[in-house]
């Protein structure tokens, strides 16, 4: 066998090692890719400091998953309010948006321990149904964006918010960069958001009692 035939024969195995290489990293590069794509949900969670008159009573926690489209919030309010006497208050709510529209929302109000009140909105045929401790309501207008989504979601471009608690729809507007006030039908400030990387950092509120502030305290999110 000659010289140049050998040459020749590890040229073709050298070539041949080389798109087995290849073959392999466009392989790797291709598991990788699909692996990234089809993760699982994402998911977002942080907690604020809860100030009255510059006191604070208590702390407000929540959670926001996202996949195709479809979202779910779990926040929990706890607060401890000392005026003549001591009470405990809680709010478990929890929101489901499918497609950028409400589904669904639940709150619980606790105090002391105790189940105080029970507020369902749900979506059926188009209309909203309000179930607030067994009575029924119906709630006409579509709902695109409320307080649930106000954490993790600035609303750029949005013009109303829905208040799951309350069940008012308010204007929301945009008062400087990040900066959002909700007002009543005489154009008075009731709450103002401010928003840092798209996620509030501060909310300042207004309250029968006096000027209710929200801090973010604990930056925690994630993708699972």
């Amino acid at each position: 066998m000659s010289n140049k035939t050998i040459k020749y024969r590890k040229a073709d195995l050298n070539n041949k090692s080389y798109r087995n290489k290849k073959s392999y990293l466009v392989l790797m590069l291709a598991l990788f890719i699909s692996t990234f794509v089809s993760a699982g949900p994402n998911e977002m969670e942080t907690m604020y400091s809860i100030n009255l008159l510059g006191t604070k009573i208590g702390k407000f926690s929540i959670v926001q998953k996202s996949e195709n489209g479809n979202v779910n919030i779990e926040a929990i309010t706890d607060v401890e309010v000392k005026l003549l006497f001591t009470y405990r208050i809680k709010y478990i709510q929890n929101t489901v948006y499918e497609q950028g529209v409400l589904k669904s929302s639940n709150v619980k109000t606790y105090k002391n321990g105790k189940l105080n009140s029970d507020t369902m909105l749900k979506l059926e045929n188009d209309v909203y149904l309000r179930i607030v401790d067994g009575d029924t309501a119906v709630v006409n207008y579509p709902i695109t964006y409320s307080g649930s989504l106000l954490y993790f979601n600035e609303p750029v471009g949005v013009k109303q918010l829905y208040k799951e608690r309350t069940a008012e729809m308010r204007p929301i507007t945009l008062l400087s960069d990040h900066t959002y006030v909700v007002t009543d039908e005489n154009k008075r400030e009731l709450n103002r958001y401010i928003y840092k990387d798209g996620i509030l950092e501060y909310a300042k509120m207004q309250h029968p009692i006096g000027a209710m502030e929200l801090e973010r305290v604990i930056e925690n999110s994630h993708n699972d």
